[in-house]
């Protein structure tokens, strides 16, 4: 008897229970693809009520929800994003569900989605659509594509200020330099990546500064 075919691949669906048994030493199955539904709700009732509509016609498996807090705190979001598997959709309703500004909305896509080959599906606002990291069109992974180019031109805007540090140090006969502070940027991207596992000594080298700087950095952020 044939397999049944799947009907979306991005929808869930079950897993065969029947059937003879996978011959050994072949490939195990790509595993079912889950689509994640994410809300971030505050008091307005009615803002709350258009997230899960729209996520409920979505079809998602389950929807998160997670009450907005003045610390910009997403515990919920986070332990979601751990139960994904790459080629599985986050489903948000809009982008500012899950950052509160453009450049933390750039390191979320490149570090925890692209970093884990996870599907963005925005339902509403000018991103509208479906956001693979690696589509095979431009559109498909345009958002994905601005947040590596800025992360690039990141790096290379810290080196370069680190470069022009150490060159007006010695012009005024000092060796080394003060160690340049960490911006906001690079904090986000930083704590982002701290919060993944990643040691402080490979995140440095990432960014392209000091360890003994980044980590002044982070123990003042917290």
């Amino acid at each position: 008897m044939s397999p049944p075919m799947f009907r979306d691949v991005y929808e869930t669906i079950s897993v065969m229970t029947s059937g003879p048994a996978r011959p050994a030493g072949t490939p195990a199955p790509p595993h079912n693809r889950i689509r994640l539904g994410y809300a971030r709700v505050s008091t307005r009732e009615q803002e709350h009520d258009s997230q899960l509509d729209d996520l409920n016609a979505a079809r998602c498996r389950e929807i998160v929800i997670e009450t907005a807090s003045t610390r910009g705190d997403r515990p919920k979001l986070r332990a979601a994003l751990d139960t994904l598997q790459p080629g599985d959709t986050l489903v948000i309703h809009r982008p500012d569900r899950v950052a509160r500004s453009m450049k933390e909305l750039l390191v979320f896509l490149e570090d925890e989605l692209h970093a884990r080959d996870i599907t963005l599906e925005i339902l509403a606002g000018i991103c509208v659509g479906v956001h693979r990291p690696g589509g095979a069109t431009l559109a498909d992974r345009l958002l994905f594509a601005v947040a590596a180019l800025a992360a690039e031109m990141e790096r290379e805007l810290i080196r370069e200020r680190t470069l022009d540090g150490l060159r007006a140090a010695a012009a005024a006969g000092r060796r080394g330099g003060r160690p340049i502070a960490c911006g906001d940027d690079v904090l986000a991207v930083a704590r982002a990546r701290q919060q993944r596992g990643e040691s402080v000594t490979a995140i440095a080298k990432h960014l392209g500064i000091g360890r003994s700087t980044l980590y002044r950095a982070l123990q003042g952020a917290t």
